[in-house]
């Protein structure tokens, strides 16, 4: 039996018992859970443009572009924590037209960027408070592929003044190299510490297989500037791969889903504002099992009902 086929089983199996599961859990999590942003089988790309979406409907896109133009629903394996004919992974896309324009400032024409960002995730809310964790389960799409010469941001965590970022997913060229120097294959998906750091402190990275999907957590004391980092492909269970180590995580702020672009050019431009970014741009990235929960008491969920 495939190990697709295995955890389809054991998902389905372990669905009848839902009743006993502790209301401040979900369908397989087993600790107390913040946010759930796990997609309903029967959600339709234009329900993230709606004021009941999971998600900020109007952050962070293109300045003339909507949701149901961004978010597609690729056939897919479901992710670890995704539930079968319950919960769907989704895929989050760029193109041409991706190029923000935040409030009171000028068109970030230098990134192009299509981020979700949780409706509940205020910058001050209990996301930010105690010791949480973040969850998230991403794969390539073959169809809209990456350009790797690229500097991407598909998962961040941005402080509450929009100054830095407590942890950042990284992956492609680094668009400063002596800023991340232990890069030496760009299709590698690199965790990192605080942004303003530098060089940027890399916690754990890892080759960005196209074949299987990458199961990450990132958990945050917030009030102890501790940091750890759980890994694991297809549906395995997450192994504690870093930390728990320093990292300066003052700030609060909000959780970021997608993908962020930044341009190419030399040294010292204002990448929010310059540099090439090509035309002719149709890439995306796949997620799934998106959740953040309460790690006060030490808990991390690693796989279905099974926790740290």
């Amino acid at each position: 039996m495939s190990t697709s086929s295995k955890y389809l089983l054991a998902v389905l199996g372990a669905l009848a018992p839902l009743a006993v599961v502790a209301q401040t859990t979900a369908p397989g999590i087993s600790c107390p859970v913040l946010f759930d942003g796990r997609i309903s089988y029967t959600t339709q790309p234009t329900d993230f443009d709606k004021n009941t979406s999971l998600y900020n409907p109007s952050y962070n896109l293109g300045q003339n572009q909507t949701w149901d133009q961004v978010i597609s629903f690729p056939p897919m394996v479901p992710s670890l924590f995704d539930i079968p004919s319950r919960t769907k992974s989704f895929e989050v896309t760029i193109n041409d037209q991706s190029i923000f324009l935040p409030g009171g400032a000028p068109l970030e024409v230098g990134f192009r960027r299509s981020e979700l960002m949780p409706a509940t995730n205020n910058g001050t809310d209990a996301t930010v408070q105690g010791t949480t964790t973040f969850h998230w389960s991403m794969r390539t799409d073959l169809f809209k592929p990456l350009n790797y010469s690229h500097e991407y941001h598909p998962i961040w965590h941005e402080t509450a003044d929009y100054s830095d970022s407590e942890f950042t997913l990284t992956l492609g060229t680094p668009f400063n190299a002596s800023f991340d120097p232990t890069v030496h294959v760009p299709k590698t998906l690199r965790l990192a510490g605080r942004q303003s750091v530098s060089p940027e402190t890399t916690f754990f990275q890892v080759p960005f297989d196209d074949t299987v999907w990458h199961n990450w957590a990132v958990t945050i004391g917030w009030t102890t500037n501790t940091l750890s980092v759980w890994y694991s492909t297809d549906y395995e269970p997450l192994q504690l791969v870093a930390g728990p180590s320093f990292n300066n995580n003052t700030g609060g702020g909000d959780f970021h889903v997608g993908l962020m672009k930044e341009p190419t050019g030399p040294l010292g431009i204002d990448v929010v504002h310059a540099g090439y970014q090509e035309s002719g741009i149709n890439e995306g990235l796949i997620y799934g099992g998106v959740f953040i929960e309460n790690s006060a008491n030490g808990c991390v969920t690693t796989s279905p009902y099974t926790s740290f």
